[in-house]
């Protein structure tokens, strides 16, 4: 970690000081990670709806419907929430779709027990009431991310796909701020709008609010646009940008082990609307589903899995070609994501670096269908499957 990575820290310490139940959590994971070599969870997100009234056109959850599926329940939720505190997590983000369309969000809420834990709301904000916020925040919610792509009203609600969206944000940040509740805008920014994106990192800036940047993937409605996705140079850049805004955040750079990188499978999990376990809510690749098998067990496939063990140093969704190429374009075979990673031939191909396929072996390229765990698998007839 870089001494203003250090810095970030210190500034989220400032907002947690007064939860003795987290510091502790925290504290425990930094000596386990540290001092006892353990890798340990630090964060288990949650996408509890793949419903949105924003058609986003770099949409990378356009693809989480499952027709004929219930997403996890309330009580799954919390029992998955169990087995990652096993695990170490102390932090977890809410999100879809939009969270704020489920019948029961409150109750989610309620299960991840906001008062002792990290929680934190990702919202498009088109729903967000004065009431909600006071509520939230009496629930002791860490803070909501308002997802923005531009400080020109126009622009913004032509790239998030809702007319008015620009006004929504920013009524939100008012109501936020007049009641105490933290906010960060979270920007999914591509190579064509990054001065947007440094324009946002200046607007948050004055308005005293956080910023993390999301970098766009080759996922769901942006599947394919390899043009606009940013590189290594680009990454140096990001990274300087990080290093001298500390209103700036990421998971990459606020790792237990100091390390600036993909925290997947090491530090953080996912968990899609019906149960599959992905390294984040950008990755396509599902290691199993929590109504199958224990989440451990998920966790300790993931961690053999090579591009998750390599410790990839920058975002591997959206940087690493080999990845991308490899297993992000494969997800262009699927009516529903995440697909389950035995699914891909190149998985069985990497079993001699220390990654074991659980189901069925690859088939001669052909068009496949079946059935891999609770779900149903449609693959590109130019490859080959393993079902």
């Amino acid at each position: 970690m870089t001494f203003a990575g250090f810095r970030k820290a210190l500034h989220q310490l400032d907002k947690i000081r007064y939860r003795p139940v987290l510091l502790l959590k925290i504290a425990r994971a930094y000596g386990r990670t540290l001092l006892l070599r353990r890798p340990t969870l630090r964060i288990c997100e949650f996408s509890i709806t793949a419903e949105c009234q924003s058609r986003c056109g770099f949409c990378y959850a356009s693809r989480f419907h499952r027709p004929g599926a219930e997403p996890l329940s309330v009580e799954e939720i919390r029992s998955t929430w169990q087995q990652a505190k096993a695990l170490g997590a102390f932090s977890t983000v809410v999100f879809g779709g939009e969270p704020l369309l489920h019948p029961r969000l409150l109750d989610i809420v309620g299960v991840l027990e906001p008062r002792k834990h990290i929680v934190t709301l990702t919202t498009n904000a088109i729903g967000l009431t004065e009431d909600l916020v006071i509520e939230l925040k009496r629930r002791g919610v860490f803070l909501l991310n308002l997802s923005l792509n531009s400080l020109d009203p126009e622009l913004n609600d032509r790239l998030r796909g809702y007319p008015g969206h620009h006004a929504r944000v920013m009524e939100a940040i008012t109501l936020c701020k007049k009641h105490g509740l933290d906010v960060f805008l979270p920007v999914a920014t591509a190579k064509p709008y990054w001065q947007e994106t440094l324009r946002i990192v200046e607007f948050a800036r004055r308005q005293g609010v956080g910023v993390t940047i999301n970098l766009m993937c080759a996922m769901g409605r942006a599947e394919g646009k390899h043009a606009e996705l940013f590189d290594d140079t680009f990454w140096r850049e990001l990274r300087a940008l990080y290093d001298t805004n500390p209103g700036l955040r990421s998971d990459y750079d606020v790792n237990l082990d100091l390390r600036i990188g993909c925290p997947a499978a090491f530090e953080k999990i996912h968990v899609a609307p019906y149960g599959d376990v992905t390294g984040c809510s950008m990755n396509p690749v599902s290691f199993g589903n929590v109504r199958e098998t224990p989440l451990a067990e998920i966790v300790a496939r993931m961690r053999r899995f090579h591009h998750f063990a390599k410790r990839h140093p920058s975002c591997i969704v959206a940087v690493d070609r080999d990845f991308i190429e490899t297993y992000m374009d494969y997800a262009a075979g699927f009516a529903s994501l995440p697909y389950p990673v035995e699914a891909n031939p190149a998985y069985g191909r990497e079993a001699g670096e220390g990654v074991t396929p659980a189901v069925g072996q690859c088939s001669p390229p052909a068009v496949q269908q079946g059935t891999v765990g609770r779900q149903q698998v449609v693959v590109r007839a130019e490859e080959g499957a393993c079902v």
